[in-house]
């Protein structure tokens, strides 16, 4: 994620469920060229208590604990501040679907989830509720969250997110950009739940 530019500094976190009992979570304020895997926090998902950790869990551990317990489907969580679904964040718009890619891979378009302050249970419950059953949301004025069935996935998730992204904020300045037709999308989706 640091190395794609999705994340600067600490910005950012990632999250993977281990079992129904527990979660590993990168760290809070720990930048990601100097995290190792000895960095990591295990949380248990009911209590939010560290388990032999010697850092303390991202403060945005609330969201992906909500996101895990409506998500069956969901093992891991990339969230990041990448600059271009970063952009669209800031100016609440949200991410059509304008390249056939991303309804197979979000299965959708990219909704923006209501404005809540980090780190809050209010963030956590605004982003479920704009994630519904897909690969990923916005986060208004904050980044974005990408959900996957493992880290790469979630990975290429948050990478293709940000492509796309790009290529909206690029067409936006140029006219305006010409969603998929509905005979496409039905099509993406379809596809996006068989891959689920």
């Amino acid at each position: 994620m640091w190395e794609s530019g999705l994340a600067v500094g600490s910005a950012g976190n990632v999250s993977l469920r281990i079992d129904h009992e527990l979660i590993a979570i990168t760290p809070t304020s720990i930048t990601y060229d100097a995290m190792t895997a000895d960095d990591i926090v295990i949380v248990e998902m009911e209590t939010s208590a560290a388990v032999e950790s010697k850092h303390k869990p991202s403060y945005e551990l609330p969201m992906h604990q909500s996101i895990y317990r409506s998500r069956a489907d969901v093992h891991a969580i990339v969230h990041t501040h990448a600059p271009y679904i970063t952009t669209l964040s800031v100016l609440r718009k949200p991410l059509p679907p304008i390249v056939d890619e991303m309804v197979v891979l979000f299965g959708g378009p990219v909704d923006v989830a209501e404005y809540a302050f980090s780190g809050t249970e209010q963030i956590a419950t605004n982003v479920v509720r704009a994630l519904h059953d897909r690969a990923g949301a916005m986060l208004a004025n904050h980044g974005n969250v990408c959900a996957g069935r493992d880290l790469a996935h979630a990975l290429h998730v948050a990478l293709a997110m940000e492509a796309a992204a790009r290529v909206y904020v690029q067409a936006l300045a140029i006219g305006e950009p010409v969603a998929l037709p509905e005979s496409s999308v039905i099509a993406g989706r379809r596809m996006y739940e068989e891959r689920r």
